[in-house]
């Protein structure tokens, strides 16, 4: 890690080579009437400079979807995600257009080849949090389907991870999502290991700095042992928005009280001590946000990141080259196995040449 972070009850703060950060500027509350969000009213003057570069090396883009894609504050997370350093955030940012564009995350259709899944709702998006963030949802009991690749699993998440991005307000500062994950009556399974660690590359290679909160709730036994696979590759940014709220029974149902810290009970489901009457269906849903129209839908996803890619292929042509190299020293060592015996055989015979001699 490039960076170390400190964290009070008042604010989070994250010591760079720059400066400090204040990452509750991530995270804004909603504006007041009237107020107008300026995402470059808290960059110092090194951040600024930083901002007004990127921004310049990517005034060369043609295309209007990746145009789109970089608004200033997309410029800003990038930044934020490797410390202001322009060279790395460039990089990241470079290498996030090129996987969008090759595999069209926002052309997905929920009822195309993820229909399957994406009937079963183990996860979608619904209603905001008290910063007006989208809530995208996770209750993995009900992804009980054995058929289904990890492939379309990890590409359904991608899906409802853009519903969520499309549903942000960045005039107004919203540029984050809040994660509630039900793990009630959760097993082995619903544990997909594959697709879990896939989602997690993929937040942090693509989505930098696009999960304001996590809220996991009644995590088992079970849970801690994927945990602990997953959370080392977290930075302390990332950890110290993650919560565990375990619930409490009230005549017989499960209630969050501290859940309401961060959802209004009118926005939460009523399976979570809420007042919100709401059950996922996805043909519903799609009568409200139906599915692009385009020629050809996007590719299946790979499940491997094109680092984990380059490393195995690099890995494979060292394994080559090396086998090529054992094949040439074996050849040369029969070579000279072959020599030294032919010179034995010429010099018996020579031996022998000059006794018939004598």
């Amino acid at each position: 890690m490039e960076s170390s972070a400190s964290t009070s009850d008042s604010a989070t703060t994250i010591t760079t080579g720059l400066s400090e950060i204040n990452i509750n500027q991530q995270s804004p509350t909603l504006l007041a009437e009237g107020e107008v969000f300026n995402p470059l009213k808290n960059l110092n003057e090194k951040q600024l400079e930083a901002f007004n570069e990127i921004k310049s090396n990517f005034s060369d883009l043609t295309d209007p979807v990746d145009i789109a894609f970089c608004t200033d504050m997309c410029f800003l997370r990038y930044l934020r995600a490797r410390n202001y350093i322009v060279s790395k955030s460039e990089k990241m940012l470079r290498d996030t257009l090129e996987w969008r564009k090759k595999f069209r995350p926002q052309d997905i259709q929920l009822g195309g080849d993820i229909k399957e899944i994406g009937t079963v709702g183990c996860v979608y998006v619904n209603k905001r949090d008290k910063k007006g963030r989208p809530i995208i949802f996770a209750v993995p009991r009900n992804d009980t389907l054995k058929n289904v690749p990890s492939e379309l699993k990890f590409k359904n998440l991608v899906y409802w991870l853009e519903q969520g991005f499309s549903r942000m307000d960045e005039p107004n500062g919203i540029e984050q999502f809040c994660f509630i994950v039900d793990y009630k009556d959760f097993g082995s399974g619903n544990m997909d290991m594959k697709t879990n660690l896939e989602a997690m590359h993929f937040l942090l290679d693509h989505c930098p700095e696009r999960m304001g909160q996590s809220l996991f709730l009644d995590p088992p036994a079970l849970f801690w042992f994927a945990w602990k696979i997953i959370s080392p590759f977290l930075n302390e940014v990332t950890l110290s928005k993650v919560r565990f709220i375990n619930s409490k029974k009230v005549d017989g149902k499960r209630t969050f009280p501290e859940l309401l810290e961060y959802v209004d009970i009118e926005n939460l489901e009523q399976n979570l001590g809420g007042n919100l009457d709401y059950n996922y269906n996805i043909d519903e849903y799609l009568k409200e946000n139906p599915d692009p129209i385009v020629d050809t839908p996007p590719i299946i996803f790979s499940t491997e990141t094109d680092a984990k890619k380059q490393k195995k292929e690099k890995k494979k042509e060292e394994k080559e080259k090396k086998k090529e190299e054992k094949e040439e020293k074996k050849k040369e060592k029969e070579e000279k196995k072959k020599l030294k015996k032919e010179k034995k055989e010429n010099s018996t015979k020579q031996q022998e040449n000059a006794d018939e001699v004598d």
